[in-house]
């Protein structure tokens, strides 16, 4: 009996997004100015930009920004009055300093300075550098961690696992397909996980005033329950109010995903093969 490889529904389909990011788009610009005379000329010139070439610019961009606060800092009082050449030289040195760090630091730790730092030296390392923090966030909202950042699940080992077994049981059933039901999962299991965190707040305050009084009561030796002070209410009503909501929450994206594996289209295939039938793979064979 052979094991079979567990699905990973939340799977980056690393390969298409490779070929849809470096697909050309071709953008015609027509350019013009006036003369003195009242002629117009006009320029027109055709672009080839991919997604991935657009994404590289904007790095740039933001590289060079960050290289420009860094000198307009020094030259604050803050960071010393120093005239523009020194503030220059200052922020060369940071990138030094910078430089240095970087290989240590986790992904979510590296900011455009450091990225800055970098291009100083090799613009193409900076973009590799890009990659790996972009890499990163792949795999963090592949893995569950983003998502659970929500609920503040990562704190501890076993909070973050809770939140994770949720998560798997959810797209077990579901099996997702691409990234807007993936996103519908993580919807889901962050109300889940909120509705059950908050739940067990209400109970356990409305348990504890009911515990506290009764203590109090047994000292006066008298019998019977008080209704809590106002602030107590509150405090209980704004948790049942929560969890309430967060089901609601949770009912309203799972008949949002119901609803759009029930509208999706119906793909046939006279000639058999794989055919996508709603959000399943089926395959059928050509009848003789």
């Amino acid at each position: 009996m052979t094991d079979k490889k567990k699905q990973r529904p939340f799977a980056v389909d690393r390969e298409k997004r490779k070929t849809r990011r470096s697909a050309l788009r071709i953008a015609e610009r027509t350019y013009g100015r006036t003369e003195e005379n009242g002629s117009t000329i006009e320029n027109k010139r055709i672009i080839e930009k991919s997604a991935e070439r657009a994404e590289s610019l904007t790095i740039v961009q933001e590289m060079a920004q960050a290289f420009i606060n860094t000198v307009e800092f020094y030259k604050t009082d803050w960071g010393g009055a120093m005239s523009h050449d020194d503030a220059f030289k200052k922020g060369l040195e940071h990138n030094e300093w910078k430089r240095g760090a970087v290989e240590n630091l986790q992904p979510e730790n590296v900011n455009w300075s450091h990225i800055a730092a970098v291009a100083e030296v090799n613009v193409n390392d900076s973009l590799t550098l890009w990659g790996r923090v972009r890499e990163a966030a792949d795999d963090e909202l592949e893995s569950g961690k983003r998502a659970a950042q929500v609920t503040g699940s990562r704190t501890e080992p076993y909070a973050l696992a809770q939140f994770l077994a949720i998560r798997d049981s959810f797209a077990d059933q579901w099996q997702p397909n691409g990234g807007i039901e993936s996103a519908m999962i993580d919807m889901m299991t962050i109300a889940f996980s909120l509705q059950m965190y908050w739940s067990t707040i209400a109970h356990k305050r409305a348990i504890e005033i009911h515990n506290s009084q009764e203590k109090d009561l047994r000292l006066q030796e008298n019998k019977g329950w008080k209704s809590p002070y106002q602030y107590e209410a509150n405090a209980v009503e704004q948790a049942y109010r929560l969890a309430d909501g967060y089901n609601r929450q949770f009912l309203r994206v799972l008949r949002q995903l119901r609803d759009l594996r029930r509208y999706s289209p119906v793909i046939i295939q006279n000639n058999g093969g794989q055919v996508n039938v709603g959000a399943q793979q089926v395959n059928v064979q050509k009848s003789e």
